[in-house]
Parts: structure tokens; sequence; C-alpha cells
């Protein structure tokens, strides 16, 4: 089923003997597109830890009653390496984290993740990077990070990134959905694959895409209550199929 990221920043994160966190943020690869980690806020007010929960560690979500189970104790959050503040995240920091959960990470060929994940994903045409940043090293890439992010279409600036839409049973973002409020009179959200994505800069805070500023002002209203189905997707690629031909 396909899932807003937005909404499940409103989820609880809850350990096997009962501990609750907050579930903040997710992180996915940008290689793949696919989310790796949650981001999780432990504590009260005034004494607070932030940790990164590898996906690996989830159980099946409690949808109904919007919370994360987890494989993890109290003690695993506890004792667990804490990322730096306000700056990526780094490959050592997750080499740190595999190697303190004892598990393998995700870009090794014995990765295992959730049930029925195929290692790699599915062929799914990924936008390039465009930035210079070749001395960063990370490849993950936050949610609230490129929420907000400019739709950059072949003629102009249309939109926004409003929120991101993942399969739930791979985690492979799917979807991101634009909102036109800040570049037309009115307020439309329309939902884009990422197949139609080009590039990515995340130094111009910007997406590229495929399409021309017209085609996303008459592409079909996305509601956050439609059901994204094997009917809605059929229609949807229909309508931007043909206008990529033109």
């Amino acid at each position: 089923m396909k899932r807003s990221l937005k909404n499940l920043t409103e989820y609880t994160l809850k350990t096997k003997d009962g501990t609750n966190g907050k579930v903040s943020d997710f992180l996915f690869d940008e290689k793949q597109w696919t989310v790796r980690y949650l981001r999780a806020d432990f504590g009260s007010l005034f004494s607070s830890k932030k940790i990164l929960i590898p996906k690996v560690f989830l159980k099946t979500p409690l949808w109904e009653k919007e919370i994360f189970p987890s494989e993890l104790e109290k003690n695993d959050i506890e004792n667990c390496p804490k990322p730096a503040d306000h700056q990526p995240v780094s490959r050592e920091y997750e080499n740190t984290l595999f190697k303190y959960f004892k598990i393998n990470p995700y870009w090794s060929a014995s990765y295992v993740g959730s049930p029925g994940l195929i290692y790699p994903p599915m062929p799914i045409d990924i936008p390039t990077k465009d930035f210079q940043e070749e001395d960063l090293n990370t490849i993950l890439r936050s949610f609230k990070e490129i929420e907000g992010y400019d739709i950059r279409a072949i003629d102009g600036k249309l939109g926004h990134i409003e929120d991101v839409i993942i399969d739930d049973s791979d985690w492979q973002i799917k979807y991101v959905i634009i909102d036109t409020k800040n570049w037309l009179p009115f307020s439309k959200k329309v939902i884009i694959a990422i197949d139609w994505m080009e590039s990515v800069s995340y130094v111009k805070r910007e997406i590229k895409i495929n399409l021309k500023t017209e085609v996303i002002k008459n592409a079909p209203e996305f509601h956050s209550t439609e059901l994204i189905d094997s009917k809605f997707e059929k229609s949807l690629f229909d309508f931007y199929s043909r206008s990529l031909v033109k």
C-alpha cells in the first residue's frame, strides 16, 4: 500500500519493553530512493535523545493505532550511538551504528531487509544528483530536508514538495506530492512519480522534472484522502504519458 511519509512522522515508536519515542523524520538512500532509517525522539522537554532506527528492526506497523513496534528494548535506545546534531549522517556513523546493533549494512550483499524485500529493489528511474558536495561522506537524505524543495519544470518553476509517498511493502519512494500554492493564485496538489524527475539539487533546494508547467497546472488534483491503488496509478500514468509525448 502507498503511504504518506508526512503522516508517518506522527507515529509512535514503541520498544519491546514499552518505551515510547516520537517518530520525527525518515532518512532515505539517494542511490535507491529507499527509506533506510526512521529518526525517533525519546525523553522529555528537558532531556531528550534522538536516534536513528534501522528499518530492519521495525515489526509490522499497527496502522490503525499509528504505532511502529520495534525489536529494540529500552537499553538498546539508551546506549545507542547518537548522531551529531545538525550535521549529515556520515558513513562512519552508519558503520558505528551497524556494529552496535550487530547487523550488516544495507550496502552489503548480505543485507537482509524487511520480509518480501528484493535486494536490490526493482528497477526505477532515480533522479541524478546535481550539487558540488563530492567530499560529503554520505548517501543519506532526510524527508524533512527535501520537504519544501522547489519544482523546476522544463519552462520554469511551479510548486514545491509537500509530501513523499512510499510503498509500505519495501519502503521504496514512489511519488512526490507537489503543492502549487506559492506559484499560482490557488493551491493545487498534484502527484508526480520519481520516474519523471530528472535531478535533485541540494544546493539550490530544487528538483527538476521532465514536464512543462502547463502539464502540472492541468494535472489531476490529488487529495490526501485518495487511495493510490492500481486504478489510480493507471490513470495517472496515462495522463503523464500523453503529456510526455507532446
